[in-house]
């Protein structure tokens, strides 16, 4: 029985491949005598790629097959209900396989021939939002929680929230009961459709003695890789001159180091670190960015870092820590800032971790938005790069004799908490 299922495969796909590509498979043994007519290829270029539209919206693609003949090609969709053809524009009416044949007729001494491309029209992403974290809650109490969705009116699917800790708490409706100490666990999920994907988009709630995880977003550094996240989040460090970053072997931080030779004291300068989050090379251009750490019940950004000596004794450790957001509008993303001065134990030798309050952000970037709440931006939306730079940099003369400025800045895990 395989055998014989080996074998019908075998001359479906000879059938298959005479059909696309040739004016036929019969006819005898030599050019002149073949009474089909010369053989002739159909090249179809691959059209899928786009996503489907909304309605009343309608995706099109124009098709661009070719015959080696040179004779015109017809097209004819062979799944008609998820795409269909007019002339050469092929219109994605729903998700799913779209079939199409380009067809060459034959003539003029040539036999007909055809080729095939079959290929999936993918949905549309949507998003929750506007789901945000009560946080903290007491032992019996009621919240009220109502996310909406990035589609809109585009569609009529409703939220479902359910929870995966019942015994913590419970879900009626958009109401959240806190039964006992723990970590409430609840999710938000829209219904996909023939044009959105399912959304789901879940929440942590620390309820009585309970905390909420920590969120990582980057562990460490690649030592194969220095300008990488142990997450391969992309790392970018800029300097007014003379940088260099090395790793520690064992990837637990990533040193920054910018050397500047100058006559004399106070000749200025500039340098920053950007972290991404895992495996982002960019932010994404002209939509917002779905990829990076979501901020929860988390109440702080943690950074373990330290700053050279010089940087320190000159009293210049003052920090601005950037938090680049997914949410893009009038071709920018939202960023929050936070200026603060890093607290360092001179009997420490080595990393020291800073906390920074989230709700101390303010808007540094707007892109023409108002009344942006942090808190809001924070629950909303991912926070997708982070950068850490200095108003003013060392500009004291590490070593007597020397004009060698030296400013370097050693990080390691990042989490938040």
């Amino acid at each position: 029985m395989r055998g014989q299922q080996k074998m019908r495969f075998q001359l479906t796909a000879v059938g298959l491949a005479c059909a696309t590509l040739l004016a036929g498979c019969g006819g005898g043994g030599g050019g002149k005598g073949n009474d089909a007519g010369m053989a002739q290829s159909v090249s179809f270029p691959f059209p899928g790629g786009s996503k489907v539209a909304v309605p009343p919206a309608v995706a099109t693609i124009t098709l661009k097959a070719t015959a080696s003949s040179g004779g015109p090609i017809t097209y004819v969709s062979n799944t008609p209900a998820t795409c269909s053809v007019s002339g050469d524009t092929l219109s994605l009416l729903k998700s799913g396989e779209c079939s199409v044949n380009a067809n060459q007729a034959g003539g003029d001494g040539y036999a007909a021939a055809t080729a095939r491309q079959l290929f999936v029209v993918p949905k549309n992403d949507q998003g929750i939002w506007r789901f945000a974290n009560p946080g903290t809650q007491p032992v019996g109490a009621s919240v009220q929680v109502t996310p909406a969705s990035t589609a809109g009116s585009l569609t009529d699917f409703p939220i479902s929230i359910t929870t995966s800790s019942p015994t913590v708490c419970s879900v009626t409706g958009t109401t959240l009961k806190m039964l006992a100490d723990g970590l409430c666990v609840v999710t938000a999920t829209q219904a996909g459709s023939d044009f959105f994907n399912e959304a789901t988009l879940t929440k942590t709630i620390p309820v009585g003695a309970a905390e909420g995880p920590a969120l990582t977003f980057t562990g460490g550094y690649r030592p194969t890789d220095s300008w990488r996240t142990a997450e391969a989040g992309k790392i970018e460090g800029y300097s007014s001159s003379g940088a260099q970053n090395t790793v520690a072997d064992d990837g637990s931080t990533f040193t920054f180091r910018m050397d500047k030779r100058s006559s004399a004291a106070g000749f200025g300068g500039y340098y920053g670190l950007r972290f991404y989050a895992a495996t982002l090379e960019n932010l994404v251009a002209g939509a917002n960015t779905l990829a990076g750490v979501r901020i929860d019940s988390q109440k702080a950004i943690k950074f373990n870092m330290l700053m050279n000596p010089e940087m320190i004794t000159a009293q210049k450790t003052e920090l601005r820590v950037w938090l680049y957001l997914g949410h893009y509008a009038n071709n920018c993303n939202v960023v929050l800032e936070k200026f603060m001065t890093p607290v360092f134990s001179p009997s420490v030798q080595g990393l020291q971790e800073q906390s920074v309050d989230l709700k101390s952000f303010t808007v540094q970037s707007s892109c023409g938005l108002s009344n942006l709440d942090v808190w809001d931006e924070l629950q909303n939306y991912p926070i997708a790069k982070l950068e850490f730079n200095v108003p003013g940099i060392n500009d004291q003369v590490p070593t007597a004799g020397t004009d060698i400025y030296t400013t370097s800045v050693t990080m390691g895990k990042i989490t938040f908490k």
